[in-house]
């Protein structure tokens, strides 16, 4: 009988170490505040609209910014246990609305929509079955286009991107919720849930 159960035993911390090694594949969901590329947008709006202002003697009013954050999804494979690699990709959408102070003016808006691509690295520091206290990095491309309606001005350009949480927290065992502080173009802080398989 002992040797029955200590066969069990066995059997039974083989299978939990198999499946703990099996599970090197990670997707999530998420949501940052893009504080970066707000940020950057409002003075580059108000730098613009400063010099033609300036330049045509015109002045705008009812200046009106709208952003909905950042959306990202994601993918990380854990090279060890406590490196993965991965990539994300992330979506924002802004819409500015302004109208010239002039008799008669019609509002404009511009859309931009950017698309952002960044190849990520993660280290965990302090690692259970339910938490996960890690950092990561990203670098990669941050894609912009503005189109104007009620105008005929438009813009697309491509520059570099990054991205550094040096405090994450994840927890849960394959369904779990993290939350990331960090600097960069997705902003301060990022939430979401992730699935490991």
């Amino acid at each position: 009988m002992k040797k029955v159960m200590v066969l069990s035993v066995l059997l039974l911390c083989a299978t939990i170490a198999k499946a703990q090694d099996t599970e090197k594949n990670e997707v999530r969901i998420g949501f940052s505040d893009a504080t970066f590329i707000q940020l950057g947008d409002g003075f580059a709006d108000a730098f613009s609209t400063a010099i033609v202002s300036g330049i045509s003697g015109v002045k705008y009013k009812d200046a009106k910014n709208k952003t909905t954050g950042m959306f990202e999804a994601g993918y990380r494979y854990a090279v060890k246990e406590r490196v993965k690699v991965g990539a994300d990709i992330s979506y924002m959408k802004s819409e500015d609305t302004f109208t010239a102070n002039i008799a008669n003016a019609k509002s404009v808006t511009r859309n931009t929509n950017y698309i952002m691509a960044l190849v990520m690295g993660e280290y965990s520091y302090i690692k259970t079955p339910l938490l996960n206290f890690y950092g990561s990095g990203g670098l990669g491309i941050l894609s912009g286009s503005t189109k104007e309606t009620g105008g005929s001005y438009s813009h697309s350009e491509v520059g570099f991107a990054y991205q550094i949480n040096p405090a994450g927290l994840r927890v849960g065992k394959k369904l779990g919720g993290f939350v990331e502080l960090g600097y960069g173009y997705k902003g301060i802080a990022t939430a979401g849930i992730n699935y490991k398989f």
